[in-house]
Parts: structure tokens; C-alpha cells; sequence
């Protein structure tokens, strides 16, 4: 047992004293400008560039630094757990513990933290007994995304959650572990730059603005956002801005974790490891229609792309033991092209949301993805808290005749399909199982023209406040009956006002493909992308259409086709 694990207690912050110092520093620094303006507008176009920053690099190692217990107290769950990362910082100068750049007064930086999921803990084992040189040190393997995020301005830090991988408990799941290593690394992180006490003589005294964004990747993932619930549940005061989860788990067996921050989700069609898609459960009962707190969630889906290329010790090539390539089906992309879907989206989301880059997305538009991204099938979706739900579908009702807000719906009478269903890929009332959502929604199926209508009650009829039409759709997996690969289907969407005025804007299916065909692989799989039409799309004539009375939204089915929709909303 080191000196570390001797005074651990005596480190510990009280919970009140954390909340003061998070305040205290936010409000010293709430200025602060950690990235020039100049240098943000170029991360508009590829904010998987390097930065304006150089990269500083420490380690930090605590052995048996605490025991993880449940929050009732009694037998430790996980005793002796590690504290033990890798650092990548804004340095004067390129190398290991380097001076951080800039004046303390000045440039004070957020704080990214990541965490790694289920792996080999010792060469192809799950053993805890190897030397600490023959360890795979799986937290090494997201180095590419933190010297990035460096170079733009952020601390970032991965965590090696050796004492929590290929290790279980019946105190307390692996995942609520996880949320709570990630919790404590926290808590070094603000008495270093509260305290000046960090490993390195103060390199980090003043230099953190407060702000957080996590980030992990499979059982990580549920990790963080573990993190986030349990931070906010609890009171800590940690102030976490944003939380990202790559092709996470969805398993804790007491609680499902629902991030109330922004939240963005990398999923991995090609995924043979977690390859149920749990994570698309996480994105789906966050923020529901009607719920209380609402927060900005968004997804990107990926065709091609596997588990195990997000973390480069994963991943055959790199040196380590037991990497391998858990993907099958056709159209895979190389690993590098996957860290660079990684890259191209979770940078820009923590910019956005840590730095205040509001013109940086992150999202791919009409399944192509940003710059250098050209040749990769990928979509996304996008939920902002401030909206109309014409119809969640999530209701209880199970009745396609009516909206939750009590509008009728009503249709042309010739769907082949027209019912709701759970978008589950088990249980009572599903329609196929190649879903993998945790959502109730409305399949078409259509041979020949065929329209849908959905009326806002006149209390609900202005949406001028709001930007676009949106909602979610997939073209469901049929054997190509319906959904012949390639075939033209066409969607036109109307806005229907109080006096009559019809305004329509076409939509090309197969052309824009920003409702994904299924991905036929891995089991085949249906997943929603998304529609947005700006609402300066509708027009009446050459004006813009007027939009405090709509009376309804129109959908009119083309060609022929299956798909699921869900969450037709008015949005910001």
C-alpha cells in the first residue's frame, strides 16, 4: 500500500466544499477564452485538424487509492481500485510536462475525461494478477482524440479503469462503478486546480474553468452517463456540460440511465461486440415528450463500422495483445476511417458545447458525412429541447387515428400498413425484429400513392417560434418487397393552414438518403435517421408561408415503400 492509498481520506472534499470551489472558479473565469475566435471558424469545416495549441503530456498513477462502496455504505463493492490516466493538455511547448499555455488569469481550460470499456485486463485474460507491464493498457487507446481536443483548448483525460474491467460485484453493478471511478478522478481534478496539489508541483493550479464533458466508449459509455445520474442525483456539483457515448451498453440491472445533458451517441452498424445496439435504448428514453427536465440529445450511425476501431488497443495492427476486428458483412471502412468518424463528430459536439463553437455540427447531413468523410455511409439525428410533439407515438394510446395533442389523423385509405408498433427487436407488439430501438412509433407500408394526415388542435396551431419540421424515419427491413434497394420512393411534406394554403416541400428517399435503407449485415438492423425541413422551406407562392395558424402536417407517400416514423415535431 502506497503513500496514496495511506492519505486518500485525508484529500477528501467535503460536498459542500466542491460545490463552492466549482462556483468560486466559474465565476472567476466565466470569460475565460480558451480558444481564439479565429482559429473556432476553422474547425467549421474539419475540427479533426489540429488546434492552435501545442500538446503537453503526464501520467498520473495512484494505487489502491480508494474503495468503491455503495452509496449506503457497507463492505466495499470494488476495494483498492486504481486511480490512473493519461493526460494531454494546451502546452507552451510539445512534450511531457511542459508548462500549460497562457496566463492563469486568462486561458483556463474544460476538462474532457474518458473511460474505456470491457476488455483483456492481462494478455488475453481477465485476470488482475500481471505485472503492471504486461497490463493492455486499454485507455491508451482514445490518445488520437485527446491529443486533438488538446491542441483545441481542453484537458482531456482517459482513464484506465483496470479494477472495474473483467471484474463484477454484487454490491454494486459494474456500470454504477465505472460512473463513480469516473466521479472520483473528478474530484483530483478539482482539488489539483483548486489546491495547486497535483503530482506535477502545480502544473495545474487555476488552470480548469469548471466546465465537464465525458466521454466513454461500451460499458464507458453507460459509465458516463452512470456519472452524469449520478452526480446530479447526488448533489456533487460537478458541472458536466456534455456527455458522449460510443456504441455503449445499455445494462446495469437496477436503473436505466437517462443523461439530462447534452447527449450524443456513436452507434456502429457493423458492431459484433455490443451488436443489439443497447445504446439506441439510452437516446430513446432521453427526453421523452412531456417529460419534466428536457436536454439536446443527437445520434450518428454509422454502415461499416465495428465495436473495436474506436480504441486503437483494440485494434489488430497497433501492438497489443488480443485486438481484433469484431465487424463482418460487406462494406466495411478501415480503422482509420473509423477513428476519423469518431474524431469529425466528438470533437466538434465538446466545442460546441464546451467552448461555445455554436456554428461547429457535428451531424451528417443526407447520409454523407463532413470533410474527409465523403465516402462513408452515416446519418444522424437531432433532438432540441425547445419543440412541438405533433405526435411521440409514446402516448399509451396505440391508436394511429389520433395525436397525443388530440388532433385527428386521417389517411388517403390505401397503406398496405398502417398501425402502431414497438420498435423493439422482442416482446409484445413488434412489428419485425430488426429493430433495435426502445420506442412505439407508425409503420407505412405503401404500393401506390398514398397520403397522411395529422391535425394540431387550434390551441397549438402557431409554430412560428420554431425553425423545422422534423421527424424520425426508417425504411424498414422487408426482403426487399416493399423496399426494393435503389427503387425510387418519394415523400412530400405539406403545411396546411387554417385558410387552406397548402405549402409542399418534396423529399427524394433514396437520392438525399437521409432515412437510412437497413443495414442488411450483422443480423440487419432498421434504425431511424432524420427529416428536417427548414420551415423557410414552406412557401405560399414566392413568399414565405405564414405560419401562426397550421392546421396540419401532410406526409404523401411515393412509389413504394415500408417505413417506420416516430417524433414528428415543430423544433428550434
Amino acid at each position: 500500500m502506497n503513500d496514496h492509498h495511506r492519505d486518500r481520506r485525508a484529500g477528501a472534499w467535503s460536498r459542500a466544499g466542491r460545490v463552492g470551489a466549482l462556483v468560486a472558479l466559474g465565476a472567476f473565469c466565466a470569460g475565460c477564452a480558451s480558444v481564439p475566435r479565429g482559429d473556432l471558424e476553422r474547425a467549421e469545416e474539419n475540427a479533426c485538424v489540429t488546434g492552435p495549441y501545442k500538446v503537453g503530456r503526464v501520467d498520473y498513477d495512484f494505487e489502491d487509492e480508494f474503495d468503491l462502496v455503495p452509496s449506503g455504505g457497507g463492505m466495499p463493492a470494488y476495494p483498492d481500485v486504481d486511480v490512473r490516466a493519461t493526460v494531454r493538455y494546451p502546452a507552451k511547448t510539445a512534450g511531457v510536462q511542459q508548462p500549460v499555455v497562457g496566463p492563469k488569469w486568462w486561458r483556463r481550460y474544460p476538462l474532457i475525461v474518458f473511460l474505456h470499456g470491457n476488455h483483456a485486463t492481462c494478455p488475453c485474460s481477465c485476470s488482475h494478477a500481471c505485472a503492471a507491464a504486461s497490463r493492455i493498457p486499454n485507455h491508451l487507446g482514445y490518445d488520437y482524440l485527446l491529443d486533438v481536443l488538446a491542441s483545441w483548448g481542453f484537458v482531456a483525460v482517459s482513464i484506465d479503469g483496470f479494477d472495474v474491467t473483467c471484474a463484477g460485484s454484487f454490491l454494486m453493478s459494474d456500470y454504477e462503478a465505472r460512473g463513480r471511478l469516473v466521479l472520483r478522478h473528478l474530484e483530483r481534478w478539482q482539488d489539483w486546480s483548486a489546491n495547486g496539489t497535483d503530482p506535477w508541483g502545480g502544473l495545474f493550479h487555476q488552470r480548469l474553468n469548471g466546465k465537464v464533458g465525458l466521454s466513454g466508449h461500451s460499458r464507458g459509455g453507460e459509465g458516463v452517463v452512470a456519472a452524469e445520474h449520478i452526480n446530479r442525483v447526488e448533489g456533487l456539483g460537478f458541472d458536466i456540460r456534455a456527455v458522449n457515448a460510443i456504441a455503449p451498453t445499455d445494462q446495469d440491472p437496477g436503473i436505466h440511465y437517462v443523461p439530462q445533458r447534452p447527449y450524443y451517441l456513436l452507434l456502429a452498424a457493423s458492431d459484433g461486440d455490443v451488436s443489439n445496439l443497447q445504446g439506441l435504448r439510452t437516446y430513446d428514453r432521453t427526453s421523452l415528450a412531456g417529460a419534466a427536465a428536457q436536454s439536446e440529445k443527437s445520434m450518428v450511425w454509422v454502415y461499416g463500422a465495428n465495436h473495436n476501431f474506436f480504441n486503437t488497443v483494440w485494434t489488430p495492427g497497433f501492438g497489443a495483445a488480443c485486438a481484433s476486428d469484431d465487424g463482418s458483412g460487406l462494406g466495411r471502412i478501415s480503422d482509420a476511417l473509423q477513428r476519423a468518424v469518431a474524431c469529425q463528430t466528438i470533437v466538434p459536439f465538446l466545442l460546441h458545447h464546451l467552448h461555445g463553437a455554436g456554428e461547429i455540427e457535428w451531424l451528417p447531413r443526407d447520409g454523407r458525412g463532413p470533410e474527409g468523410l465523403e465516402g462513408v455511409e452515416m446519418y444522424g439525428t437531432y433532438q432540441h429541447p425547445t419543440r412541438l410533439d405533433v405526435d411521440s407515438f409514446d402516448d399509451g394510446a396505440d391508436n394511429p387515428n389520433t395525436n397525443p395533442l388530440g388532433g385527428a389523423v386521417s389517411t388517403s385509405g390505401g397503406f398496405t400498413t398502417f398501425d402502431e408498433f414497438e420498435f423493439k427487436s422482442g416482446g409484445a407488439d413488434t412489428f419485425n425484429a430488426s429493430f433495435r430501438h426502445f420506442t412505439h412509433g407508425l409503420v407505412l407500408g405503401w404500393n401506390s400513392t398514398q397520403s397522411y394526415r395529422t391535425e394540431l388542435p387550434t390551441a397549438q396551431r402557431d409554430v412560428s417560434a420554431f425553425e423545422a419540421l422534423v421527424l424520425r424515419a426508417g425504411q424498414i427491413l422487408d426482403g426487399e418487397v416493399l423496399n426494393a434497394l435503389d427503387t425510387p420512393r418519394t415523400l412530400r411534406l405539406t403545411l396546411e393552414t387554417g385558410g387552406g394554403t397548402l405549402a409542399n416541400v418534396d423529399f427524394d428517399v433514396v437520392g438525399l438518403q437521409s432515412i437510412p435503407y437497413p443495414y442488411e449485415y450483422n443480423g440487419g438492423k432498421t434504425v431511424f435517421g432524420m427529416v428536417r425541413i427548414p420551415l423557410v422551406s414552406f412557401r405560399d407562392g414566392n413568399q414565405p408561408l405564414t405560419l401562426t395558424d397550421i392546421r396540419a402536417v401532410r406526409i404523401e407517400f411515393r412509389g413504394s415503400g415500408l417505413v417506420a416514423i416516430d417524433d414528428i415535431q415543430f423544433s428550434r
